[in-house]
């Protein structure tokens, strides 16, 4: 129940996300990407195309990293709304840059 009342909560706060800040271009992407980041934590490959429509968030989180934002990897296997299992990376905010 608990789990069901998390992913409610991520899926909301997506919207959210979505709703003020969307473009395509990379930077819309990377706010996206550090907003979900700030707010849950972490954020796996699947999350961010689903919730946030990040379609490449591994380039995005590069290029967090290097405007100085301490982002760990962790790999996980993780089963899409589909039904496949993939193995993603799960992406968790360390630090953030100074000045952010």
């Amino acid at each position: 129940m608990a789990q069901n009342k998390k992913a409610a909560d991520q899926k909301s706060a997506a919207k959210q996300i979505l709703k003020s800040q969307y473009s395509n271009d990379a930077a819309a992407q990377r706010g996206r990407v550090l907003e979900f980041l700030r707010r849950h934590g972490s954020l796996s490959t699947l999350d961010a195309r689903h919730l946030i429509d990040v379609m490449h968030p591994a380039a995005r989180v590069m290029e967090l990293r290097r405007f100085g934002h301490e982002i760990a990897t962790v790999w996980s296997n993780e089963t899409t709304p589909e039904g496949g299992e993939h193995r993603v990376a799960r992406y968790y905010l360390m630090s953030e840059a100074r000045g952010c």
